[in-house]
């Protein structure tokens, strides 16, 4: 009953707030839904994407007859919607991953006396466990490169090829190469693209060419090291020269908790910025975007999220991580990557020796606080339950309307800050006007502001027929999920709770967008 109640209360809040937007002294702004920039290609169904640790594959996946329900509740929802995730088992674990054909369970984390994870060891169970994912899905097959072992990357490529091929996209070998030890390959692109190679050829032919075409390069982050090993450095390199890249991949974290000088920069305020999300984007990540596409190949997203080291509690697990995932998502489909991977995981010790999250005291996960969902109870996060930014994925879902759909920028309006903006129009084939819009308002509004919440009144003219869906939450840093909905709907424990409720937009056109709030507007 305190959910009904809240979500009573917000409507009423909303009610009010449209109420005052139409009183003859109340600002509206036009939004002009002529695109600001180029319109991007058509995206697959594949772009809302996914990356999970492979130590923690048991928790958020369970074992091939045991299958975690919460987890696979929110894969359902998507799949509902016409998305197909590619689920990269992918992430720093990766890179100390060996396979035993002995072992019963999924996956089995060897750690010290701190939890850090210096071995996952997985066994057959973790490639059948892909049986229980809903029909289309596909897989990266993630290699270890970390070991510097030829035997245990091709063992890996041959277990998961013998037991799942037509289910693997791609396959990947290493993750993050720049935090590598500097001695590996002495900062030298060129040594590590001739090991990439040797390594990559030799898998090839063990497992007679079924991944040639198929391996995902780079795997970078935008971290600045000695090793030059981005997609813009690798492609003049030659990592291609044969032809064995099928998509170059970039990892992206604008901000991180893993020192105490970076979790402090880590703030609602300052992930919401979106002019700073774009600089980042543009500067960190679009060279190599470019670099792909100049060179005729895909580029994606191989693993990203709002702040690294397994996010910030109060930060990265309220609603504020909702807006913040929608935003990113759309900016990175608007410059043509063709999926995005959000990461899943649990805190790492051998990340960082100053990172602010920790395992639980008994050794128990700490589940990363970026995380669609806590999978499992923990000592650390307490009940499984999933968080606010699932209605995010909803909301990109339904925007890229399960594929073919193309995106553009919007220019924000005049009298707007473009720091607390975003919007992008959606086309589909050959349509000279849009289909749907996509509206956030990132200015941020904290629980106990009261009155002082304020909204966008945006006129984007008559639209016979036109219809309103809002991902909206009491505030910005709401961390109950029950009380986070996507058109009506909450999420917490998986099973959607509540109407579906679309609004139709105004007569005259005109959409109200809350402070801390989002809208798809779909036009008839």
């Amino acid at each position: 009953m305190k959910y009904a109640t809240t979500a009573k209360a917000v409507s009423c809040v909303l009610a009010a707030l449209i109420a005052h937007a139409s009183a003859a002294d109340t600002p509206y702004y036009s939004l002009s839904t002529t695109p600001s920039g180029p319109v991007s290609q058509a995206h697959v169904p594949q772009f809302v994407s996914y990356s999970f640790e492979p130590a923690f594959w048991g928790e958020f996946f369970g074992e091939p007859s045991a299958p975690r329900n919460l987890t696979f509740a929110l894969l359902k929802h998507l799949h509902e919607r016409g998305a197909r995730p590619i689920i990269r088992a992918g992430g720093i674990t990766m890179d100390s991953m060996v396979f035993d054909a002995s072992q019963a369970l999924s996956a089995v984390r060897t750690e010290n006396a701190k939890g850090g994870i210096y071995r996952t060891t997985i066994g057959p169970a973790f490639y059948d466990s892909w049986d229980n994912f809903p029909a289309g899905t596909t897989f990266v097959s993630t290699l270890n490169f970390g070991n510097d072992s030829l035997a245990i990357a091709r063992g890996l490529a041959m277990a998961s090829h013998a037991r799942q091929a037509p289910k693997i996209a791609y396959y990947e070998l290493g993750n993050e190469p720049t935090n590598y030890p500097a001695g590996r390959w002495r900062q030298n692109t060129s040594a590590y693209v001739a090991q990439w190679r040797e390594f990559t050829g030799r898998i090839d032919a063990a497992v007679v060419g079924a991944s040639l075409g198929k391996w995902w390069a780079s795997s970078a982050t935008t971290d600045v090291t000695g090793l030059r090993v981005r997609p813009s450095d690798l492609i003049p390199a030659g990592i291609n020269s044969t032809g064995e890249v099928g998509q170059y991949s970039i990892h992206s974290y604008a901000f991180a908790t893993c020192d105490q000088a970076r979790a402090a920069r880590a703030t609602t305020a300052n992930l919401l910025n979106h002019t700073d999300l774009t600089r980042y984007a543009d500067v960190e990540i679009l060279p190599s975007a470019r670099a792909a596409m100049d060179a005729g190949a895909a580029w994606v997203v191989g693993e990203f999220n709002s702040i690294a080291c397994s996010g910030k509690p109060g930060v990265s697990d309220t609603f504020a991580q909702a807006l913040w995932a929608a935003a990113a998502s759309l900016l990175y489909a608007a410059r043509n990557a063709t999926s995005v991977h959000l990461h899943q995981g649990a805190t790492l010790a051998f990340q960082s020796d100053q990172q602010l999250n920790t395992p639980g005291d008994d050794g128990s996960p700490g589940f990363s606080s970026y995380a669609l969902l806590y999978p499992v109870a923990s000592s650390k996060r307490g009940p499984a339950r999933v968080l606010p930014v699932f209605v995010s994925q909803l909301l990109v879902a339904e925007a890229l309307g399960g594929g073919s759909a193309r995106i553009a920028a919007l220019a924000t309006p005049v009298g707007v800050k473009p720091s607390e903006f975003a919007a992008y129009a959606v086309f589909v084939g050959g349509s000279g006007a849009p289909v749907r819009l996509v509206v956030l308002n990132l200015r941020p509004y904290y629980a106990g502001q009261g009155a002082a919440v304020g909204a966008l009144v945006l006129d984007v003219g008559p639209h016979q027929g036109a219809t309103v869906k809002r991902m909206t939450a009491p505030s910005v840093d709401e961390k109950d999920a029950a009380k986070v909905t996507w058109a009506g709907q909450s999420f917490r424990d998986g099973d959607a709770v509540g109407n579906v409720t679309v609004e139709t937009l105004g007569p005259r056109g005109q959409v109200v967008v809350r402070d801390s709030e989002a809208v798809l507007v779909t036009f008839s």
